[in-house]
């Protein structure tokens, strides 16, 4: 025999398959945990840029903070909206009791609402790595599926901002795997199901896509359990909401449905489509080309994805909608896009060097982790220069506040940080102005008669044309008219936003400021 060595039958320059599948197993685990690490520290530099800030991270944000802190401070969450604070508490209460709570426990309202939204995503994170363990049985699907969430850019952005979404989305998407232990094991938890999933509703009232799906799937495998389900969530969430309506004389759904009815807008839902394209497509590309494995036990997750995909389009196109409305899709997308993986017996496939269309799909999945952490590093430092931007508004607009009287303002958030409430939100009150819901004489009146201690725009409204942006807070035409005849601009403020806010004193003011 030749003495050179001799490639036996079955190797590849004496290395068998099976060896070769386990060192491309091992480099594929390197990667996962390489994204696992990027991860966790783009995560803790967002967690301490967000509690090292002492102003909002986003605007409804403060506009949340307020309603908690009047909640705290004087008992009332829903107010009538022909009355002054002309405010509309959009949400459920469940987010707002508990932010309350922790702010009469001694921490200040924007703390308290991040301290939430990370406890929810650290349990969002958790429980669509169990959903995924539940589905597949796979270690590496389960640790894809953890670090797709907490990667995507969206869970960096709303994960720490005290706004209701993330406690939502965990509540129903902790109420899906209930129900998966139901649909897939046999287990007699149905009921844990119906529970978190009327308190996801109760935090955020279009949480409809989890209980829909449920349905759905129930429907598919025993219609008469569906019925029974949806009439053992449906009645008890009825009979709440009417007995908290009827409680509160009609404020409750005045506030969370009728209120909520802004104006659509086809610009509005064409650049939440973009944004979707941007930072979950190619999520969206794995969940397709694995959507017809999505069958049998792994039905439910796949109805999931659709019903979340249905409420998306339904609601992203309102005025006033932010990112914030894609979450649960996209937590909805990871579970097909990993699931699907793992039915496409991609992994093996992979390890195997197989040259099969399937084995390309590990570029999409690259690519959401790398927008991921790309998109997060540009945010952490546009945060941190707004602070310092904001923490310089905020002391330049304090001469002009007043602790006592009315103050309308379109900076929320120095509302929050002067005043701890709000008396006018001039976004939602200028829509239902224009919606006829709310009578705009009250507070013209008080314009005219200069009872209102402060005006705070975003506009010159003695220099500038009204401002044409439906989403850019203003006042109706009648108050501004108001407004130049009766008040003065005591003063520019530099802020992060636009021109930064124009401040409006009555002209018979005696402030010790002078005109800027």
């Amino acid at each position: 025999m030749s003495s050179m060595n001799l490639v036996s039958a079955g190797t590849l320059d004496g290395v068998t398959p099976a060896a070769s599948a386990e060192r491309a197993e091992r480099v594929f685990a390197r990667g996962v945990t390489v994204a696992s690490v990027a991860a966790a520290v783009v995560l803790l530099c967002s967690v301490g840029v967000a509690f090292w800030a002492q102003n909002e991270l986003a605007p409804p944000e403060s506009v949340v903070a307020a309603q908690s802190l009047m909640l705290a401070q004087q008992g009332t969450l829903y107010y009538d909206l022909n009355q002054y604070p002309y405010t509309v508490s959009a949400y459920m209460p469940v987010f707002y009791g508990l932010e309350a709570g922790l702010i009469r426990l001694g921490l200040p309202a924007f703390a308290a609402g991040r301290l939430l939204s990370l406890a929810a995503l650290l349990g969002l994170v958790f429980v669509t790595a169990r959903i995924v363990q539940l589905y597949t049985g796979h270690v590496i699907s389960t640790r894809i599926a953890a670090i797709a969430v907490a990667i995507s850019p969206l869970m960096f952005f709303w994960g720490v901002v005290g706004q209701v979404d993330l406690l939502a989305v965990f509540l129903t998407v902790a109420a899906f795997y209930q129900f998966s232990r139901y649909d897939v094991l046999g287990e007699p938890v149905l009921w844990r199901a119906g529970v978190l999933a009327g308190l996801a509703l109760f935090t955020k009232q279009t949480m409809l896509a989890g209980p829909a799906a449920m349905v759905l799937v129930l429907a598919v495998r025993d219609s008469k359990k569906a019925l029974r389900f949806a009439v053992c969530l449906g009645i008890p969430l009825s009979v709440a909401v009417w007995a908290v309506n009827a409680a509160l004389g009609g404020r409750f759904l005045q506030n969370t449905l009728f209120a909520n009815m802004n104006p659509l807008s086809g610009e509005k839902l064409l650049a939440q489509l973009q944004y979707f394209g941007g930072v979950c497509g190619g999520l969206l590309v794995i969940a397709l080309a694995a959507l017809p494995k999505l069958r049998g036990k792994a039905l439910a997750p796949a109805v999931y994805m659709a019903c979340a995909g249905a409420v998306f389009l339904a609601t992203a196109p309102k005025v006033g909608s932010d990112t914030n409305y894609q979450l649960e899709l996209t937590v909805t997308l990871v579970l097909c896009a990993v699931i699907g993986l793992h039915q496409l017996d991609f992994y093996r496939l992979h390890f195997a060097g197989s040259k099969s269309w399937i084995t390309l799909l590990i570029l999409p999945l690259g690519v959401h982790a790398a927008v991921g952490v790309r998109m997060a590093w540009n945010m952490l430092p546009v945060r941190a220069a707004n602070e310092q931007v904001f923490r310089a508004e905020v002391e330049g607009l304090r001469p002009y506040v007043p602790t006592d009287g009315k103050v309308v303002s379109t900076d929320y958030n120095a509302m929050v940080r002067l005043r701890q409430k709000m008396d006018v939100e001039p976004l939602i009150y200028g829509l239902l102005v224009q919606a006829g819901q709310v009578d705009p004489e009250p507070l013209r009146r008080d314009l005219e008669s200069s009872s209102i201690a402060a005006v705070i725009l975003h506009e010159d409204a003695f220099h500038e044309s009204p401002l044409a942006d439906a989403e850019i807070a203003s006042l109706p035409e009648p108050q501004l008219a108001e407004l130049r005849v009766h008040y003065r601009m005591a003063a520019h403020v530099p802020g992060p936003f636009l021109d930064g806010v124009f401040v409006y004193l009555p002209r018979s003011s005696q402030n010790p400021v002078q005109n800027q």
